[in-house]
């Protein structure tokens, strides 16, 4: 803090006096800036706190988005793979009746035909 000198007002000279003055004013200034050094710093520090929570938040937010992602891919991926199957034993199905109609002798083409 401000170191405070007692002067004697009859027996100390100018030069003293100025002395005395010109240090009561340094120190002040001194701490001063002590003062506003420390106040700085502690902006610092809650800027810093305030943008490790925007950025922590932010990324969780980014990692919750990527699970969503990726659940709706994998969701995705099994309703495609629900419809290639029940596309793939539509097809079978279609295929085997075919080829069991076209094995089967047509009735109309085996009967024999009225006679003339």
């Amino acid at each position: 803090m401000a170191n405070k000198t007692e002067t004697k007002p009859t027996t100390e000279s100018k030069p003293e006096t100025a002395l005395a003055a010109t240090s009561t004013v340094v120190h002040l200034a001194l701490d001063v800036a002590d003062k506003s050094q420390s106040t700085a710093i502690a902006i610092l520090q809650d800027a810093r706190t305030e943008l490790r929570a925007a950025v922590d938040g932010g990324i969780e937010l980014a990692e919750k988005v990527a699970t969503g992602a990726l659940r709706f891919a994998k969701k995705v991926v099994a309703k495609l793979d629900d419809a290639a199957k029940d596309g793939l034993s539509g097809t079978e199905r279609a295929l085997a009746t075919a080829v069991k109609t076209a094995r089967e002798p047509k009735r109309e083409l085996a009967a024999p035909s009225p006679a003339n």
